[in-house]
């Protein structure tokens, strides 16, 4: 049970909203599915006319309707009951659900079949980090991932970030370490990749536009990169292309950049994964100053096609550059630093040798193959607890 962003085709012919384009629930699925496990995949098409099924990249994937507008007041109730619903028509030995901000942990919890429950998106720690008065929304949604946690017995984190938050606020948790696996096609293999001096002055910032990603130290720190990079290039992947849906701080961040940069500031919105892959191949390094992230699936987009990655510390992004090379790591909300290091970079960018070989340090923690065997690991684990009675 996941999100899995809707496909352009399905979302046309059934009117269902595409929602975030991530999909590395979907490539933990394939992953399994690669290594001999039998795995349906189920998910929510949030307006859609009616439920479907398609296939993607070989998986199949079940798309439930929701129709009602505000789900989270609700706690979810109806998509959580529909998910246990259709799950228990599979008769599967476990469930996987990926997420506690939607309806994915609860329609786990109510199916009666053994479960584990991936962590992401944690709005409690999002909250004490970003010191933000939540909304009604925001409030209801923490409620049922607070409600979740205490009915969860084992948890997966895809950081030891996310693992040290949860052991503190549920230490009856059952914690496992797996990080997000990778699409295949992120991997370029044998094939020659432009080393950092090819690349010129590109940047690239990919993520939502909204203070928690950091986007208005780019924009301070750019002011004093352009003046040694005249030239320097930031493409941004993940802005709302329709300027009216723009909240106030992503217009504002977008048009101080613009400032700064003209035309070398390039907007593309959203992006099919392969389409950013080429933009990664073209840019010499990633800016990710997040003042929270969990994990940093834009991070490991960026070192597997060669970009290095620039992120803040006090987040899993830092964890991961520490752990695959081919990164800096700068202060928490500091500027003055990022922009030092965004012109290091670009005086002396990676050499084809540091890009492969935080490519291979990746590889080897969190290929497909490595994480679905991770999963079956613990996935029986469980079954085997089950059976027994362990608690």
């Amino acid at each position: 049970m996941c999100h899995v962003p809707v496909p352009e085709t399905e979302s046309q012919r059934y009117k269902a909203r595409r929602g975030h384009p991530g999909r590395w629930a979907l490539n933990h699925a394939i992953a399994q599915k690669q290594s001999g496990l039998d795995v349906e995949v189920v998910s929510l098409a949030h307006m859609a006319k009616q439920d479907f099924d398609c296939e993607i990249d070989g998986m199949p994937v079940h798309f439930l309707r929701t129709f009602h507008p505000w789900r989270d007041v609700t706690f979810y109730a109806i998509d959580q009951i529909r998910l246990a619903q259709f799950a228990r028509r599979f008769r599967p030995d476990i469930i996987h659900a990926h997420g506690t901000e939607d309806a994915f942990a609860l329609g786990a919890i109510r199916s009666g079949i053994p479960f584990c429950v991936t962590a992401q998106g944690l709005l409690t720690e999002i909250f004490r980090r970003m010191d933000t008065h939540p909304n009604l929304h925001e409030r209801c949604i923490r409620r049922c991932e607070q409600y979740a946690w205490k009915r969860v017995k084992y948890g997966i984190c895809k950081s030891r970030y996310v693992q040290e938050i949860l052991q503190a606020d549920y230490p009856h948790l059952d914690t496992t370490l797996i990080p997000n696996t990778y699409q295949a096609k992120l991997d370029p293999g044998d094939a020659a990749s432009k080393d950092g001096a090819a690349r010129g002055h590109t940047l690239a910032f990919v993520g939502t536009m909204d203070r928690r990603k950091g986007v208005h130290l780019i924009a301070d720190a750019m002011t004093v990169v352009n003046r040694e990079f005249p030239d320097v290039t930031l493409h941004i992947a993940g802005n709302k292309t329709n300027a009216d849906a723009r909240s106030a701080y992503e217009a504002e961040q977008i048009q101080r950049l613009q400032e700064t940069l003209g035309d070398r500031l390039v907007l593309h919105g959203h992006l099919a994964p392969v389409q950013l892959f080429s933009v990664l191949d073209e840019c010499a390094a990633l800016l990710a100053p997040s003042l929270e992230e969990m994990f940093g699936n834009q991070l490991i987009e960026a070192l597997m096609r060669g970009a290095h990655g620039i992120v803040a510390d006090g987040t899993a992004m830092a964890e991961n550059v520490r752990h695959f090379g081919n990164g800096t790591i700068v202060p928490q909300q500091n500027p003055a630093v990022l922009a030092e290091a965004i012109c290091a970079v670009l005086r002396q960018p990676p050499v084809a040798s540091q890009q492969e070989a935080a490519r291979q340090s990746i590889r080897d923690y969190m290929s497909p193959a490595a994480v679905a065997e991770k999963h079956r690991a613990l996935y029986e684990r469980i079954l085997m607890e089950s059976r027994t009675g362990v608690r």
